[in-house]
C-alpha cells in the first residue's frame, strides 16, 4: 500500500509541475559531439580493455518531432577511428610491435519528455536504440634494420545496444537550444560491460 501511495504521489507531483513555453509542436534539427567510453568484458582470460581502445570521439546527426512535452528523433551517429598501441617486443635486432583500431557508424530512434524547470531550463530523460556497424582491425609490424613489415587483419559487423540518460536544456529563443546530457546502457553491446557517453547538443526547430 506504502508502494502504491508513493507512486500515486509521483504521478500527482508530475502533473503539478509547471508548464512553461517550451518550443511548439514540429520538426527540428540538430547536431550533437559525443565522447563514448567503453567498458568491455574479459573474454577467456583476456581483459579487452587492455586490448582495444576505450575512449571514443562521435558525431550523431539527428532529426526530431516535438509533440506537446514529448520528443521523437532519428539520428545517424559516426565515431572516429581511435587506436591502441599493444606495446612492442624486441627478439635480438628484430622488433615486434602490434596495436588495434576500432571505429563505428550507425543509426538511432530516440524519444523523450521535457520537464520545464524554467522559461529557459529544462530537464529531459530519454532513451534510445541503436542498431552499429562496427569495424576493427590489428597491425602486426616486424622491424629489422630498415627493413619493415606490416599486416593488417580487418573484422566488421552489426551490433545493437539500448541506453538511456538525462539532458539538461538551455533554451536560447523558441526556436534554438543547447543541451548536455549523459547516458548509458541497459542492454550493451556484446562483449562490453557498459557504454556511457556525455554529449552537447545544438537543435533548431523549423
Amino acid at each position: 500500500m506504502k508502494i502504491r501511495n508513493k507512486i500515486i504521489a509521483l504521478i500527482i507531483s508530475l502533473i503539478a509541475i509547471p508548464t512553461f513555453a517550451l518550443a511548439k509542436d514540429g520538426p527540428y534539427a540538430g547536431v550533437k559531439y559525443a565522447k563514448i567510453d567503453v567498458d568491455y568484458k574479459t573474454v577467456d582470460g583476456v581483459d579487452l580493455n587492455q586490448v582495444f581502445p576505450t575512449d571514443f570521439n562521435a558525431w550523431d546527426l539527428h532529426l526530431g518531432y516535438n509533440l506537446g512535452n514529448g520528443f521523437f528523433e532519428f539520428g545517424y551517429i559516426n565515431s572516429n577511428k581511435e587506436s591502441k598501441n599493444l606495446g612492442s617486443t624486441n627478439f635480438g635486432s628484430v622488433t615486434l610491435s602490434a596495436n588495434t583500431s576500432l571505429d563505428f557508424d550507425g543509426y538511432r530512434i530516440g524519444a523523450g519528455y521535457n520537464f520545464p524547470v524554467s522559461k529557459e531550463f529544462v530537464i529531459k530523460p530519454f532513451i534510445n536504440y541503436y542498431e552499429i556497424d562496427l569495424s576493427a582491425s590489428g597491425t602486426l609490424t616486424v622491424t629489422s634494420g630498415s627493413t619493415t613489415v606490416s599486416a593488417t587483419s580487418t573484422v566488421s559487423g552489426t551490433d545493437t545496444m539500448i541506453d538511456a540518460g538525462v539532458g539538461f536544456d538551455y533554451l536560447v529563443n523558441d526556436r534554438t537550444k543547447i543541451s548536455l546530457s549523459y547516458a548509458r546502457t541497459l542492454d550493451s553491446l556484446d562483449d562490453t560491460n557498459k557504454v556511457q557517453t556525455l554529449a552537447l547538443s545544438a537543435n533548431y526547430q523549423f
